[in-house]
């Protein structure tokens, strides 16, 4: 499920919130290996396609404390699929950011949804209709 990606960097300014891509700008990007970014969370799950769903990082919601961290994700999909990842993020003051990702294959990416927040993480697999595919997250905090 390796898969060779381009360089993509989104950055949305709301509260310092921010998702990117993230690779090497060479010629002969390399393929995403998940294994070698010292994730420390691991979910191995599966989502019927062509339909969103919340919870995809393996959480229905996830909340922030004082500290603010990045979260990086190593995405590891079937090499035919799009796993499309939107996270919604609320901050304390009650403003709201919308990140998305739909790039095709395997993809690393980080985001930061700052302290005293919480976030919903819903993804959308494409695929025939009436197919469950499995995926890997892999995921680790590093500190803001």
């Amino acid at each position: 499920m390796k898969r060779t990606i381009s360089v993509l960097a989104v950055t949305t300014g709301v509260l310092g919130a921010t998702l990117t891509g993230i690779s090497p700008a060479s010629a002969a990007a390399p393929t995403v290996d998940c294994s070698t970014g010292g994730y420390t969370r691991v979910l191995h799950s599966y989502v019927p396609t062509n339909v969103q769903r919340l919870g995809v990082d393996g959480r229905s919601y996830n909340i922030a404390g004082p500290s603010a961290y990045t979260y990086e994700v190593c995405l590891d999909i079937p090499d035919t699929s799009t796993f499309t990842i939107e996270a919604r993020i609320r901050s304390a003051d009650g403003t709201t950011s919308v990140f998305v990702d739909d790039r095709p294959g395997d993809k690393v990416f980080r985001y930061s949804p700052g302290a005293n927040s919480f976030w919903q993480v819903y993804g959308t697999m494409t695929g025939p209709d009436s197919t469950y595919i499995y995926y890997t997250w892999n995921e680790k905090q590093i500190p803001a």
